[in-house]
């Protein structure tokens, strides 16, 4: 399920698909005052020092799940789905609206973004803060200690950790950081029984340092994702890979694949690829807008189609906004017969996290006098905070990567039937059943037809 989604040639020549999303999260760099006085300017073009050999200090050993027959997996599902932690879950679902709300109402053209991959970054850093920093880290993600947040934050990785043929929901967690800096063991230690993460010390400014960073990244994303990592006055970086494939339960054919008109926000149309479906299940016709959800191996990805002459980003316009067009009571909804027209595409988006985050009270994080003296003795602060990611949906199901790095510096009966015609601007969110159906990501298309 490698490197599917490349462009429409590609997806042409080679088969139809399966659905790609990779998301580049959130860079944060530590920054220490000492490392940054009487540093030289270089050239931005300037060759970076080759340096010494990054030396790994610890690797991680995923929960990888393997059973011997169809009726011990079946089993111990069972199981697993029982250790979900629905508190947990419901505060990354509250992390997810108050997060994506300012991130995405302003943006005009296609957008996506992982809060799972945001939230788990700040649970990393946050076990590594203690005082004021700690505290804001810990109320943006709704809990009110950090050693609890580490411990339910590892034991529902392990939940959700999955690495099958048709389904695939894997995380990864890094620590890079500079031969000068000196990391507590402690801290280190929450990092890998929790949080599963590898542990790299390297000459950090160096071109060995650099590439290594990116080609960790290229590997835990499939090859989805080679982010270009910045190094001057770093000290060090926090990085989080995700990495989803689900395949649609129904799957759509492509020989009924047709190409037709998209229409723009502004009244103009694109032409692109639809795919085409008639099926039974459950819909909900809200306030301005319709929503269905088209179920996956182990979730679904959840559409909302504003009426007509409705700007999607109207349902981003507030975080409690965005709550009620994505959480329905369960009773309010109808079912029947609906005929889905879903374009075909993929996409990229890149934030800047920083102004978001401190907006929502983590000021402290980005300070000077930032408290991160659970992870060393250093004056370090949280230097920027970058997120990039690429979705994609097509007729096989769906696919999905993410990155994350924080930079230190210094059936029933019918009822009613439903036209999912996704000819406009509309907004999905894809969701997992081991993660308690909070978004894992969330994205808004305006224009199918933008394809990388």
């Amino acid at each position: 399920m490698k490197n599917i989604i490349r462009n429409t040639a590609v997806d042409t020549i080679c088969r139809a698909a399966a659905v790609f999303l990779a998301a580049v999260l959130a860079c944060t760099n530590l920054s220490a005052c000492a490392n940054n006085e009487g540093s030289a300017e270089s050239p931005d073009d300037a060759p970076l020092p080759k340096g010494s050999k990054v030396e790994q200090m610890a690797e991680a050993v995923y929960p990888v799940k393997e059973y011997k027959n169809e009726d011990e997996k079946w089993e111990a599902e069972i199981r697993e789905r029982q250790d979900i932690d629905a508190d947990l879950c419901e505060k990354l679902a509250y992390f997810a609206y108050d997060t994506a709300s300012p991130l995405l109402r302003k943006e005009a053209g296609n957008t996506i973004y992982s809060p799972l991959s945001l939230y788990y970054a700040l649970a990393l850093a946050a076990a590594g803060a203690e005082g004021e920093t700690q505290a804001q880290i810990l109320s943006l993600l709704r809990m009110d200690d950090a050693d609890e947040l580490s411990d339910r934050a590892g034991k529902q990785f392990a939940v959700f950790y999955r690495d099958e043929d048709s389904y695939k929901f894997q995380m990864a967690n890094s620590i890079w950081f500079d031969k000068g800096l000196t990391l507590k063991d402690a801290y280190l230690r929450t990092a890998a029984d929790d949080f599963y993460a590898d542990v790299f010390e390297g000459d950090m400014n160096t071109a060995n340092m650099k590439d290594a960073m990116e080609d960790w990244v290229q590997e835990q994303t499939g090859g989805l994702i080679r982010p270009s990592v910045e190094t001057e006055d770093i000290l060090m970086h926090m990085m989080n890979t995700v990495y989803y494939y689900a395949e649609w339960i129904d799957q759509f054919r492509p020989g009924d694949t047709k190409k037709d008109e998209f229409h723009l926000q502004d009244g103009g149309t694109v032409k692109c690829d639809f795919m085409n479906r008639i099926s039974s299940g459950g819909f909900f016709r809200g306030d301005n807008y319709l929503m269905a959800s088209l179920g996956t191996k182990n979730g679904q990805v959840q559409f909302v189609l504003p009426d007509e002459g409705v700007d999607v980003h109207e349902f981003l316009e507030s975080p409690e906004r965005l709550k009620q067009v994505l959480e329905i009571d369960g009773t309010t909804g109808l079912y029947g017969e609906i005929t889905w027209k879903v374009p075909r595409f993929s996409y990229g988006s890149k934030f800047n996290l920083k102004d978001m985050l401190a907006g929502l009270g983590m000021e402290k994080a980005f300070d000077e006098s930032a408290e991160f003296t659970a992870m060393t003795d250093e004056p370090v602060w949280i230097d920027s905070a970058v997120q990039m990611v690429h979705v994609g949906i097509n007729e096989d199901g769906v696919e999905a990567a993410a990155y994350t790095d924080l930079g230190y510096a210094g059936a029933g009966i019918p009822q009613d039937k439903a036209e999912m015609i996704l000819d406009r601007p509309f907004l999905f969110v894809i969701k997992d059943k081991y993660c308690g159906y909070a978004p894992i990501f969330i994205g808004v298309c305006v224009n199918p037809s933008e394809n990388d």
